[in-house]
């Protein structure tokens, strides 16, 4: 079999191979009224919404309201409302849309503060977030879900996941924290968050430890990629990581003659209450003895790693050793995929029509976190996240030749006799199969292929105006 297909095949082996049962619970609320009928989410609840959330990773949907539709989809209803938005409004909604469906309540935090009390941009604050307003999916009859849903993406951004997790608890508490870096804890449906300004939903762990991530755009398209350092690591105070949704209970509520309930409040699990809450992605699991996040380690077997080789090591399967070779293609398949996702980003923006737009006078003050035609249309962050991607993939592959070199049997797995050759020819193979065409302003059409993206990585920058 030719080591490309091998690659793709084995890629597909190792998605199929996370369990994962087609069948969902039967819908509890089939028309627009959000009855609850649990007073919390139970164990189960929780498996099929990371049920819910692997089958829509899985498929082929490009945006959140396709996703909604798909076939595998058992609650979606052509009488449905849509439900359309960026990142943020994907991982509320989808989260919002399973509650609504299986009659389980809900709670969202709708308004947020600077930590600091400094007036900047919530969605890039130096230190942090708390929440300052919450809306709850309760009243005195069945509120009205569609509405409720609709509302979500007008309210929440990425402010609401730049938190520090000790904020967690109390009536202002944070939808989120920080889970155990296990199989356990990291599990569908677990949100991956960058302080630069994006946020995915975990749908599928690898054999290999690899973490597969759905998220939506500010242009409503919908992509996959893998977690790494594009989601960056940094201090407690912005949250940055992965996380699970709070626990919530409806209490005081009062239950009807037809098994729903009424009124009550929400309560949330506090940090000490909640199992997987960990906080060794900010420390390490062997903390610096001062306690700053810079300084802890991250240590998987004997060996000191950095904190996205600890993430694939704790979640991969036992005895998973790193082929050289075939990370490299894997890598570059996942580079394609956002170097054609990149293509999609520039194409809406022409026929969108902004080129023939005037130019704005000014940049917005901040080109990677802004408002209107600029954030739903402009690359910059985009094409951030690929640059760190290629920096990432340079560093690993070298980090691999250094441990074949040394005669490392325990990290590394390979059995040829060339591994530059043999990396030298995945890279050419994988690139070539790598094109995409885009028309230029003189109307003549250029292919490229990952070659040409990779020379050109540093001078891609997007304006929709251009």
């Amino acid at each position: 079999m030719h080591q490309a297909a091998a690659a793709t095949v084995s890629l597909a082996a190792l998605v199929l191979s996370s369990p994962v049962s087609a069948e969902l619970p039967a819908p509890v609320n089939s028309g627009d009224l959000w009855r609850i009928t649990k007073t919390e989410w139970s164990q189960a609840d929780e498996t099929g919404y990371a049920k819910f959330v692997q089958i829509i990773g899985r498929s082929t949907c490009t945006t959140l309201e396709s996703c909604l539709a798909i076939s595998g989809n058992p609650y979606f209803s052509p009488d449905d409302p849509e439900f359309t938005g960026d990142c943020a409004d994907m991982a509320y909604v989808l989260r919002a849309y399973y509650a609504w469906k299986n009659g389980l309540p809900f709670s969202y935090q709708n308004a947020m503060r600077t930590y600091d009390g400094a007036r900047e941009d919530l969605r890039y604050s130096a230190n942090g977030n708390l929440v300052a307003g919450r809306r709850d999916a309760i009243g005195p009859a069945p509120i009205k879900a569609g509405p409720f849903i609709a509302r979500i993406g007008g309210e929440v951004s990425t402010a609401m996941f730049r938190t520090h997790p000790d904020n967690g608890d109390g009536a202002m508490h944070d939808d989120f924290y920080p889970v155990a870096i296990n199989r356990e804890a990291v599990r569908p449906g677990v949100l991956a968050y960058d302080i630069y300004g994006h946020v995915g939903i975990v749908y599928d762990i690898l054999d290999d430890g690899r973490v597969l991530v759905i998220a939506s755009h500010p242009d409503r398209s919908v992509t996959r990629t893998t977690y790494g350092p594009n989601f960056l690591r940094s201090k407690p105070d912005l949250g940055a990581g992965l996380k699970g949704w709070r626990p919530i209970r409806l209490e005081g509520a009062t239950k009807r003659a037809d098994g729903t309930y009424a009124g009550g409040r929400i309560r949330a699990a506090k940090n000490s209450d909640i199992r997987d809450y960990s906080m060794e992605q900010f420390l390490g699991n062997r903390p610096a003895p001062d306690g700053d996040w810079r300084y802890g380690d991250f240590v998987a077997g004997e060996r000191t790693v950095d904190y996205y080789d600890f993430v694939r090591r704790k979640l991969a399967a036992p005895g998973f050793r790193y082929d050289p070779v075939a990370e490299l293609r894997t890598s570059m398949q996942t580079l394609c995929g956002a170097a054609r996702d990149r293509k999609i980003a520039v194409e809406r923006a022409v026929s969108a029509g902004f080129p023939r737009r005037k130019h704005p006078e000014r940049l917005p003050p901040n080109i990677y976190g802004t408002y209107g035609p600029w954030e739903g249309y402009s690359t910059p962050s985009r094409d951030a996240r690929l640059k760190v991607s290629f920096i990432e993939l340079k560093r690993t592959m070298k980090e691999f030749v250094d441990l074949v070199a040394a005669g490392d049997t325990s990290s590394v797995h390979y059995e040829g006799a060339d591994l530059a050759k043999d990396l030298w020819t995945a890279y050419v193979e994988e690139k070539e199969a790598c094109t995409f065409t885009y028309w230029r302003s003189d109307d003549s059409r250029v292919r490229l292929n990952l070659g040409h993206l990779q020379d050109r990585l540093w001078d891609l920058s997007f304006d929709p105006f251009h």
